[in-house]
């Protein structure tokens, strides 16, 4: 537990600033969360065959150009990407076709979080802290309430230890500090829009969260790197809330905030 409260407080250290002052060092944050959740995804191959270190250097550096480059070309840009990937089994037999769908998966997803997280953070800086409280208050209160009011199990097949209580308690929890937070926070959203920002995000984290866990159940290990002592990996840190970031901007654009 001490390593758990350490790692976390180091965490809040490192991430706390480039949301705070942005410039460069909100840059500097999303490029590690591309590296690292990309090599710890990518990584996920090697137990059945080790992939040459140029492809996930490729997938890597598609990731930012992507980003880097002009709106106009990112539909040409995430074509391409998909045919080079598709190709390379043609070249190597140490990469297959389904590598290839899974480092176009790898791409188009970490593409999208960057892209979603730098569109909400550009238009309200207070929508990303929104995000981070829906998600991370629903968090918490479902571990706690999970563990002391839980019986009935939520989904045994992917996560043996969720049960309903636990998830119910979470999205009430997370709902309303989320919403209370909006309210005195933010000036651009109703209190309409609120509820239902409130309401949904605390509902996709979870499913996230029960992605994510699929992931590694079906490659059978418990996080995705050590890379955080006590917390596993980043993609383990950020599951719940690279969901959030996606649908939160498509909120935004729904309720044309």
């Amino acid at each position: 537990m001490k390593t758990r409260i350490i790692t976390a407080l180091l965490i809040i250290l490192c991430v706390v600033p480039p949301l705070v002052y942005g410039g460069w060092l909100i840059d500097l944050l999303i490029a590690f969360i591309i590296v690292a959740g990309g090599i710890e995804l990518l990584n996920l191959k090697e137990q059945d065959a080790k992939w040459p270190l140029g492809i996930k250097t490729l997938a890597i550096v598609a990731v930012f150009v992507l980003v880097l480059s002009d709106e106009r070309l990112h539909v040409a840009l995430l074509g391409v990407s998909a045919l080079i990937f598709l190709s390379i089994p043609v070249f190597t037999d140490r990469f297959h076709a389904k590598d290839g769908f899974l480092c176009i998966a790898y791409v188009t997803f970490f593409f999208a979080i960057a892209r979603c997280f730098l569109h909400i953070y550009g238009t309200n800086r207070m929508y990303v802290w929104f995000i981070i409280i829906a998600t991370y208050a629903c968090d918490t209160a479902a571990y706690f309430c999970g563990r002391f009011l839980g019986k009935h199990k939520l989904n045994v097949r992917i996560s043996p230890k969720k049960t309903w209580e636990g998830s119910i308690g979470g999205w009430l929890f997370g709902a309303l500090l989320s919403f209370a937070f909006a309210w005195f926070m933010i000036d651009t959203m109703t209190p309409l829009q609120m509820m239902i920002a409130s309401a949904i995000l605390t509902v996709t984290g979870q499913i996230g969260d029960l992605a994510f866990s699929a992931i590694k159940r079906n490659f059978g290990i418990k996080d995705f790197s050590d890379l955080l002592p006590g917390h596993g990996g980043v993609l383990d840190r950020v599951d719940s809330l690279v969901f959030n970031f996606i649908c939160f901007d498509l909120i935004l654009v729904v309720l044309m905030l």
